[in-house]
Order: C-alpha cells, then sequence, then structure tokens
C-alpha cells in the first residue's frame, strides 16, 4: 500500500499519543532526547485526513510555531497550525539545517511564499530545511509490521 511519510517534532504536538495511531518508522532524538523527530507512515487514503488532525493537534508549547512535513517523492505537504502548502518536491534538494535551496523547484513561487511565510512566524533559516536529505530515495509503501 502506498503512504506519505511525516516528520513529526514530539514538542510540536498538544498530546504526542497521536502517534500511537501511525506506525513509526524511525525516531532521531536530540538534545539529549528531549527533542524527538518520529518519521511515521501514513496511508495514502488518510492523507488529507491525517494531515487535518495533525494540524488541529499543533502546540503553541514554549511560544514557538512548529511545522509538520508530509511527504513523497513527488507531493510535499507543510503544516503549519494556521496554514497548510501543497507542494511538488520536482527541484529540491534539502540540506539538513541549511535554509532550503529552492533555485530549481518547479513551484519556485510556492516555495518561496512557504518560506517567507516561515520566517514570518519566526523560524529560523536552519531550521527551513522542511525535508529529510533522503526524501526522494525512501520507500514510500507501508512496511510490515
Amino acid at each position: 500500500m502506498f503512504c506519505y511519510h511525516a516528520e513529526v517534532i514530539n514538542l510540536s504536538l498538544k498530546n504526542d499519543k497521536i502517534l500511537e495511531e501511525f506506525q513509526i518508522l524511525e525516531t532521531k532524538k536530540r538534545f539529549l532526547g528531549i527533542v524527538k523527530i518520529h518519521t511515521i507512515a501514513i496511508p495514502e487514503k488518510d492523507l488529507e485526513k491525517s494531515v487535518r488532525m495533525f494540524q488541529k493537534n499543533m502546540s503553541t508549547k514554549m511560544k514557538k510555531e512548529w511545522y509538520i512535513t508530509f511527504h513523497n517523492a513527488e507531493q510535499i505537504i507543510i503544516v503549519f497550525r494556521k496554514r497548510i502548502f501543497y507542494l511538488s518536491g520536482k527541484g529540491i534538494i534539502p540540506v539538513y539545517q541549511k535554509l532550503l535551496d529552492i533555485s530549481g523547484a518547479e513551484e519556485k513561487e510556492k516555495w518561496e511564499e512557504l518560506i517567507q511565510y516561515a520566517k514570518l512566524l519566526g523560524i529560523p533559516d536552519n531550521q527551513c530545511d522542511f525535508l529529510p536529505e533522503n526524501f526522494r530515495t525512501q520507500i514510500y509503501t507501508i512496511p510490515n509490521k
């Protein structure tokens, strides 16, 4: 079954129990394990419902704005508490903790709008990488448990 992956930071959620409804593919820990970045699988048929569910559950903890990235090799969805961006992944080459280079992006104007919105919310350049570096080569099928 085809799926999307989502990159979700535990602190971005009001209630991280929501993650129990999804298959967690990987968890990366940062800052002595306080920050956990979960990569989860979302069945394609449940994508829109899941996007809305996560958006409603986004936190304002730490007086900080967060985003959640949903992706496959072609489509990227960046979700903020008050806005959702639907983008093409064509021409995007992310580098971890670097402002996303959109010079070759198919939808350059949409990506520029996303970056400007993120900056307006106070998200620093090094957190505007939006995607894992290997998003094009990931396998977007639900693995057997």
